[in-house]
């Protein structure tokens, strides 16, 4: 009864771990075609030179930032931050469409 009992709670205790360590897969990816279609939209941006080297920098700014070691309000202002550098760089009439391509983008994560 009591190697009954310890195998039981051996596997319970092994199962709990595995199921901890999973990864979250449940977070929505795009299909190929809703990418095509947003690939486009930011091609009507017309980026210039200058502004894609900014984008570009910007970007690998943001990727060499540490979020995880963050507090959840730092990490808030951190991504604000970045925002408002990309947004920067844009002119009034490609703001327009970057938020138009953003909001597109979450509907598509929804779906």
């Amino acid at each position: 009864m009591k190697k009954t009992l310890i195998i039981l709670a051996t596997l319970l205790t092994m199962s709990t771990i595995s199921f901890s360590q999973e990864k979250n897969e449940d977070k929505p990816k795009l299909s190929v075609t809703e990418k095509q279609e947003l690939k486009k939209d930011k091609e009507a941006l017309n980026l210039t030179k200058t502004q894609k080297a900014a984008l570009k920098k910007i970007k690998a700014e943001k990727k060499a930032t540490n979020y995880k070691s963050m507090s959840k309000n730092d990490r808030k202002v951190a991504k604000k931050k970045f925002k408002a550098q990309k947004m920067a760089v844009l002119t009034p009439e490609q703001r327009i469409i970057q938020k138009a391509i953003n909001k597109k983008k979450k509907e598509f994560k929804r779906n």
